[in-house]
This record gives C-alpha cells, sequence and structure tokens, in this order.
C-alpha cells in the first residue's frame, strides 16, 4: 500500500503522488527537532494541510511512525474545514491504519481504519472508490479477521465486492473473493469458502499470483474438511504460482512467504516435513527482508508449537521466546504480567503455548501464570468484537484451553492438597462459563448518563424499531437491513468506548460474604473427556472433583432429556420403569460421592448438556416402585436453584429491582389463530387469593404498552400466554401479547425492572444451547436485562397441572422469603396430595418449572402493596394553589 493516498481532485491526486518520493527522500535523514520546527511553522500559519502531510511524508521505523500518526488527530489545534484538509485528513487515518498494521498493533490499526471507513462516509466528496476500497475496506476487513469478528470481516468484505462489482474491476473482484473465502472459513462455513475461491479463479488471471493466493485459500479449506490430498495438492500449486512471479511483486514475496507456513501446516502429521516447510519461510523472509513483525512472531509460534508436538519443551520454549520479544519488546518472556497483555491472537497462543511447555516441564506456577495471561488476552480479544456472532465464536474456540487448564490444575491439586490449586480450579472454571451473559449484565449496569449513554440508548430504541419493521416486512427490506447493519455498527463502536468492566480475578471474598446460611453453590465444567464439580459455602471450597467422562456419556443424557420429555409425556407413561432406572442412573454418576445437602438452598451451576437435565425429578434410590408417589425424587431431599455462573449469580444479587407490586397477564382467549389457553383463566383465579393489590390482564386487557409499563413498576410480573423462542424457528423470540408480541431485544435498556418473572408459559426455560454460554432462553434473555429471579418452564406445561402448581406457589411466598424454597414446597404439595393420580405426578406434568438467580429477591414479598403513580396530580395540585392565591388577593383587595 502507498504511504500517502489523495484521492481527489484526480490531478492534484497523482501530481502529489509524483512529488512524494522526492519529499521523502529530503525527510529521510530529518532529525526529530527539525520536524518538529517544521510542523510549528504551519501551527502558527494555520496551515493544517501541509502539517498532516509533513508527518506522512517523515521516514522511520513503522513503531516509532505509528506513534507520531496516532498522536496527530489530538495534537491538531482545529478540525478541518476546506476539501484539502478533510481529504488530508482522511489520508493521516488510512497511514495511521498501515503503521500499526506494520508494527504489530493489530487493535489500534483497526480502530483507525474504522475511523477513516466512518470519515469517508461522512465526506463522499473526498473519497474516491477505487481508493476507499484497496486502502479502506480490504484493509479493515482483514484486521478484523485477524482480530476474530469474522461477523464484522464478512460485513466489509460484502460492501467491498459490492463495490468492485461496481467499478468492474476484476483484480479487486478476484481480491474481496479471497478474503471472503478467507473469512468464510474462519467462520467455520467451508464448502461457502471453497464456492468463493472459485468464483475468484473464474476472475483472476491463471498465472497472477492473486490466482496463487486463492490455492492458498483453498487449500486451507479443504484442510479443515480433512481432505488432506486435495488440501496438499492446492498449497504446492499455490506455491508453485508464486514462485514465478516478478522480484518486485510485494505481495507476491508475502504470500509466497505465508504459503511456506501454511504447507508447514498442513504437513503437521508428519513433523519432519512440516519443520523443513517452516524454516523455508524462515530462510525466504531473511532473505527478501521481511519487516512484517506480526507475521515473523507467528512462524516463530508455528515453530513452537511443533516442538511442543514432538514433546520437546525447552526448545519449544526458545521459539517461543523469539516470539515474545516482537510480541512484548522489551519484556522478559518468562516475568510477563497482566498490564503487559493486549488483544492480539498471535498473543494469545503463545501464551497457550508457553503454558503448555511447562506443564510438559512440570513448572506449575509458571504454567498457572501463563495460563492466566492468556484469559487475560483472550478477554481483551473478545471486547474489541463488534457482533454477538464473533464473541459466541470466541467463546466456543476458549472451551478447550480452559479444559487443559483446569486439568493441570488438578493434576497439582491432587499431586501436591495446595490449596492455590484448587482455587485456580474454581478460577478457570468460572471464567470459562456465561462470559457474554455477564458482560450483557454489566453492560447495563454501567450505562451513564452522558452523552455517550444517551447516544447508545438512543439507538439501542432505533434498532429496537427497525428489527420490529424488518419482522413486519419478512425481512425482505434492503433499506431497513441495511439500516439494522449501520445502527449495529455504531452501538458496537460507542459500547466499546464505555468503561472497561470488573476485573477477570474472582473476588472470591466478596462473593462469599453474599451466600446466606444454609445456602450452597455447586459449579460444573462439562469437558471433552472429564466432567469437573466443585462446591462452595460461605466457609470457601467444600470438594473439588473429576469424573471420567466419554462423549456417548454426553449422548445419553440428551437422549434422556429429547425422549422423556422434549417429544411429550407418552415414553415416560408407556415405560416408567425405563425412566426410572435412566433418572437413577443419571444421580448416581452425578450425586452418588457427594449428595446434595439436606435443608439447604443448591444453587447449581450446570455446563453444557448438564444445564438441560431436570435435576429436581432425578431418582436417589434403585429400588423401583410402580406407585409414582412412592418414588425417591431428589425434589424431596434437596431445595434447587439454578444459576449460569457466579458472577452471573452475584450480578443478580446486586441489581436494583422494584420492591413492590404484582402484574399478571393472562390471555385464555387467543388472538391471530392461535390455540387458546384455557388453563391461563384458572391459572389466574387459583393464584388471586393469594395477592394483595395485584394488577390483572386478562385477554384484550394484556397489551404490550401494559406489559412494558408493568415491568417498570411491578416487583413481580407473571405471564401466562404463548411464547416463542427460536426453538420454534422464528425469526425473532417473543411472548404473545393480546394486540402485538414483545420481542426480547425490546428488554435492552430497561431501566428499572422486576424483581421476579414467572414465565409459566410453555418452553420459556428452553432455548439454544450455545457452548460456553448455556442454554439461550427467554429467561436468560431476562437475565441478561438485570432481572434478579426468573421462574420459567424447560417443556411444555400442562393446562391440567400448572395452575395448581401456581397457587401453591404463590401461596407459599406468602410465608416463605427464599422463592426457589416455595417453588419446591409447590412441587412437594402436588405430589403429596392424595387427589393427584400416579399418572400425574409423572416428573413430565410437574418438574418443567425451575427457579433461577436470587432466591430472595423478593424483599418485600409479594403481598407488598404497589405504590401508586401519583405524579399526574402534582401539577393539578399547582394549579390549585395558584387559583388559591389569586383568589385571596382579589378578596385582599375587596
Amino acid at each position: 500500500m502507498a504511504e500517502v493516498g489523495i484521492y481527489t481532485p484526480l490531478l492534484r491526486r497523482w501530481l502529489l503522488l509524483l512529488a512524494v518520493p522526492l519529499l521523502c527522500s529530503a525527510f529521510q535523514a530529518a532529525p526529530p527537532d527539525s520536524l518538529s520546527i517544521l510542523l510549528r511553522q504551519y501551527r502558527n500559519s494555520n496551515q493544517l494541510a501541509p502539517w498532516i502531510y509533513t508527518q506522512l511524508q517523515w521516514q522511520a521505523s513503522p513503531s516509532r511512525k505509528a506513534a507520531l500518526l496516532q498522536q496527530a488527530p489530538a495534537n491538531a489545534w482545529r478540525a478541518p474545514q476546506t476539501d484539502e484538509e478533510q481529504q488530508a485528513w482522511l489520508d493521516l487515518l488510512i497511514n495511521q491504519g498501515y503503521m500499526l498494521l506494520l508494527s504489530g498493533d493489530i487493535v489500534s490499526s483497526t480502530d483507525a481504519y474504522q475511523q477513516a471507513f466512518e470519515w469517508a462516509g461522512k465526506h463522499p466528496a473526498i473519497a474516491d472508490e477505487s481508493l476507499v476500497l484497496e486502502y479502506i475496506l480490504k484493509p479493515l476487513g482483514n484486521n478484523y479477521t485477524r482480530l476474530g469478528d469474522y461477523e464484522q470481516a464478512l460485513f466489509i468484505h460484502q460492501k467491498a465486492l459490492a463495490l468492485a462489482t461496481s467499478l468492474q474491476d476484476q483484480t479487486a473482484l478476484a481480491d474481496t473473493y479471497s478474503n471472503l473465502a478467507n473469512t468464510s472459513a474462519s467462520m467455520g462455513n467451508l464448502q461457502q469458502s471453497l464456492r468463493y475461491c472459485q468464483e475468484g479463479f473464474r476472475t483472476a488471471s491463471p498465472n497472477s499470483a492473486l490466482y496463487g493466493l486463492l490455492h492458498s485459500e483453498e487449500a486451507d479449506a479443504h484442510s479443515r474438511l480433512h481432505q488432506d490430498n486435495a488440501a496438499r495438492h492446492s498449497i504446492q500449486e499455490s506455491i508453485r504460482i508464486l514462485q514465478q512471479q516478478p522480484a518486485t511483486n510485494k505481495e507476491a514475496i508475502h504470500w509466497l512467504f505465508m504459503a511456506y507456513q501454511q504447507a508447514g501446516d498442513i504437513y503437521l502429521s508428519t513433523p519432519v516435513t512440516a519443520e523443513t516447510y517452516y524454516r523455508k519461510a524462515l530462510l525466504y523472509a531473511r532473505q527478501q527482508h521481511l519487516v512484517r513483525k506480526r507475521e515473523q512472531a507467528k512462524l516463530y509460534l508455528r515453530l513452537g508449537q511443533l516442538y511442543i508436538q514432538q514433546h520437546q519443551p525447552v526448545s519449544a520454549l526458545a521459539w517461543l521466546d523469539s516470539c515474545a520479544n516482537i510480541l512484548l519488546p522489551g519484556k522478559t518472556p518468562s516475568r510477563l504480567q497482566a498490564a503487559d497483555m493486549y488483544g492480539e491472537y498471535t498473543l494469545l497462543d503463545m501464551l497457550f503455548a508457553r503454558a503448555t511447555a511447562y506443564v510438559q516441564l512440570q513448572q506449575p506456577q509458571a504454567a498457572m501464570q501463563a495460563f492466566h495471561l492468556c484469559f487475560a488476552v483472550e478477554n481483551r480479544l473478545r471486547n474489541e468484537y463488534v457482533s454477538a456472532a464473533s464473541k459466541e465464536m470466541a467463546v466456543s474456540d476458549s472451551r478447550s484451553r480452559y479444559e487443559a487448564a483446569i486439568d493441570a490444575a488438578w493434576q497439582y491439586w491432587q499431586q501436591t492438597k495446595a490449596q492455590p490449586y484448587q482455587q485456580y480450579i474454581l478460577e478457570f472454571m468460572e471464567g470459562s462459563k456465561s462470559q457474554l451473559l455477564w458482560e450483557e449484565m454489566q453492560g447495563q449496569s454501567i450505562l451513564r448518563n452522558d452523552s455517550t449513554g444517551k447516544r447508545i440508548r438512543r439507538l439501542e430504541q432505533a434498532l429496537v424499531f427497525y428489527r420490529k419493521e424488518a419482522l413486519q416486512d419478512g425481512g425482505t427490506d434492503s433499506l431497513l437491513q441495511a439500516q439494522q447493519q449501520r445502527i449495529s455498527w455504531e452501538l458496537a463502536t460507542l459500547k466499546k468506548k464505555m468503561p472497561a468492566l470488573v476485573s477477570d480475578t474472582l473476588p472470591l471474598p466478596a462473593l462469599l460474604k453474599l451466600l446466606p446460611p444454609q445456602q450452597v453453590v455447586r459449579s460444573y465444567f462439562a469437558g471433552a473427556s472429564a466432567l469437573y464439580t466443585i462446591e462452595l459455602d460461605a466457609h470457601g471450597i467444600r470438594f473439588t472433583d473429576r469424573q471420567a467422562i466419554s462423549a456417548q456419556w454426553y449422548d445419553s443424557l440428551l437422549y434422556f432429556r429429547q425422549h422423556f420429555f422434549d417429544n411429550g409425556p407418552q415414553a415416560m407413561i408407556n415405560a416408567p420403569r425405563d425412566w426410572y432406572n435412566s433418572a437413577y442412573r443419571i444421580y448416581h454418576q452425578l450425586f452418588s460421592q457427594h449428595p446434595l445437602p439436606r435443608n439447604t438452598t443448591c444453587i447449581l451451576m450446570p455446563d453444557g448438556i448438564l444445564g438441560m437435565l431436570p435435576i429436581e425429578a432425578l431418582i436417589t434410590k434403585a429400588a423401583y416402585s410402580a406407585a409414582v408417589s412412592k418414588w425417591p425424587f431428589l425434589v424431596k431431599e434437596a431445595t434447587i436453584a439454578y444459576a449460569y455462573s457466579l458472577r452471573t449469580w452475584q450480578a443478580q444479587h446486586r441489581s436494583q429491582a422494584n420492591n413492590s407490586g404484582f402484574s399478571g397477564f393472562f390471555i385464555v382467549q387467543q388472538p391471530n389463530g392461535l390455540p387458546d389457553l384455557k388453563g391461563a383463566g384458572e391459572e389466574k383465579e387459583r393464584i388471586a387469593p393469594a395477592i394483595n393489590n395485584g394488577s390483572w390482564y386478562l385477554n384484550e386487557q394484556a397489551t404490550v404498552a401494559d406489559f412494558r409499563r408493568a415491568l417498570s413498576r411491578s416487583a413481580v410480573v407473571h405471564i401466562s400466554t404463548h411464547a416463542f423462542t427460536r426453538q420454534h424457528n422464528i425469526p425473532a423470540p417473543h411472548i404473545a401479547l393480546y394486540d402485538a408480541p414483545f420481542y426480547l431485544f425490546e428488554l435492552n435498556g430497561l431501566e428499572h425492572r422486576p424483581a421476579m418473572v414467572v414465565l409459566s408459559a410453555c418452553g420459556t426455560g428452553d432455548g439454544n444451547l450455545v457452548t460456553g454460554e448455556g442454554i439461550r432462553s427467554m429467561a436468560h434473555a431476562f437475565i441478561a436485562a438485570g432481572t434478579p429471579a426468573v421462574v420459567a418452564a424447560s417443556w411444555n406445561v400442562q393446562d391440567a397441572t400448572t395452575p395448581r402448581l401456581m397457587q401453591n406457589f404463590y401461596t407459599a411466598l406468602t410465608t416463605q422469603p427464599n422463592a426457589a424454597i416455595a417453588l419446591q414446597q409447590s412441587k412437594i404439595n402436588w405430589l403429596d396430595n392424595l387427589d393427584v393420580t400416579d399418572l400425574q405426578k409423572l416428573p413430565y406434568f410437574w418438574a418443567a418449572l425451575h427457579f433461577e438467580g436470587n432466591t430472595l429477591a423478593l424483599q418485600e414479598g409479594i403481598t407488598a402493596k404497589q405504590r401508586p403513580n401519583w405524579y399526574w396530580l402534582v401539577p393539578i395540585a399547582f394549579m390549585l394553589i395558584g387559583w388559591l392565591i389569586i383568589s385571596r388577593k382579589k378578596n385582599n383587595r375587596q
């Protein structure tokens, strides 16, 4: 890329580009003092454009020039005014991004290119499309790919594709197809990646360097598909074509350097061949004097990983030290600190490789420190992502690293019984769980009332509007889609400017203070080969455990859930003994060594498929009885509540919520052709006696407007109507209110929230299982919005049972502040009720409802009266006072 790009007008642009080499030679040896004097002269004469170009033309190392250009926007004494100054400002941002990329600061480089993209959009008169495509969109999209924010990379590359198509630029088209293939492969869309490669082959010249690059992308997709022969053929073709390019083609030189490394990756199953290719890349970089430090660091990392694979940790650390010296100049690799870390994938991989090498060397403290630093980088990287999909992918990708860290800490704990290693297990388990949910909850709590915070709220409101409009339109309006993308982009950019979230280190002492007497926390990590369990109470860690697990066991849990619950009650009705035996086997596996304590509320934090199990319905004894009423359900022995993680549970305790009032929404006669819910009316009548001064919304009274008001005013909001999640193959999860749907994305930005939401509709606790995040259910959405407590249903609830279970629940809440105990008592009363048949005592009919969050969220209980909103009387009172004063004055005059 040229260091200075002048876009308009064309004549001035090319004249200046011709002049740049002459100016650059004049400044090549110019000392900083001379530069400072010249900059001061331009400043004193108020010449902004020459002041900018003088800095662009200064010759220095990438890191020194990047530092200078980063300071330039802050040092500018005024904003650009003329076209020439606006053009110069755009060139400044582009060059800043390029220099930061050369120096290895990928995050700051991305920010600079993003600013350039936004500046070009605001000043179209000075933004030539072909150069915006080459010097802004191309590097910006590639930067997002390097950061792992693939959704944003795809968004940028698709913009570039549209621009290249309109310009009919075949080379730009082929280049963009290459970028799209790379991003698609990184997202796991490998067949799409291969299709993009084929599109690129159709537009690129067969003997061009770009054709060789497309073969590299094709090799990558084939390799990820485990098509080894095809991958090897493609990478050999790539190398052959790139080797034939002229020595003046700098891009081809760089691509060949990368192709040698990629060939090493493809031949990793034969380490000797892989090392040969890596060393070819190393030699080639020295011969060609390649200066991209980030790419050199990646090569050193690959060599370190290769030696780890061969269990040669000492040799591996030597290469990893070389990588660290590039990524963290001036730092001693063995003495790195959290303050030294920043968001960079190569740095992340280098630290994980170091941790693995230390594990092989039996150096536990060094290994634990390297794992900690690795996860610190991971968190910083994730904060740079714009799209939710990229964040979810990053969380999923981190699972194997967390499992390696937990396993290493477990082994050291077993060997030494030293308490710090038990603490490491807890911290790594916690770090792996529901990170995005916690960030959403934190984001709700730190929104400020300054201009940035207000702008975020307005954008969130606008995004809700456009999403609802798109749903009404069926998602076919391209203008609405473009508006959503634009607002999502700006929203994510602004949120990155908000204050940093709290420390990644688990504040265990502060957390334990939140545990009331007779409450324990039991957390799980479901790894690929082992299930880890840890239990806490107010005094600390009670125990840690590890069980070897096979993939087949996880499959059996999924079958258990689907067969006996998701597919309806028939399997349980037809084969109760099969259910009983299966439920007992699961209980034995999970709890036989460490039974849940009696007379204690157990906060369970399941992981993976464990989150889909109805734990309360498990069987605690092997002996089968034909009478369901005599079955030893776990609910009879333990009080169970659920939470996603320690941090989210802590946030639910700290969340400020409405402290009084009840609002219930019951829609019996469903509009829009939905099936009527006869049980909703009975549910209302049964729970009403337990509620003092509630607000009741029946059928047509249950509107979206009233629902929003209830969320902002009532301590308890009860919902008994149809609800739809992504499990129902719909575009947007929502609650079916009488006049319109209430979409879950409308919960964003709620300033006030209920203390507890009761979702007695079908499947409100069910949803997509996201690796590392848990179940993305309707309950999850309310928790993300800051709701301290939620009662939800994991599968389809029954009209015959739910009204009476809800009656028992609310009756218990009038005397029992612990909502989890109230729900447990409701279920036990159901099982003990002689009027209930054995059929209806099968778990399908009563175990769907479960409690999530802060068990003591209802501080004033459900009988507290809702405070009326008397604010509308204030202006009337002032009018009366004014009338009295005027009347008195008139009387005095008389």
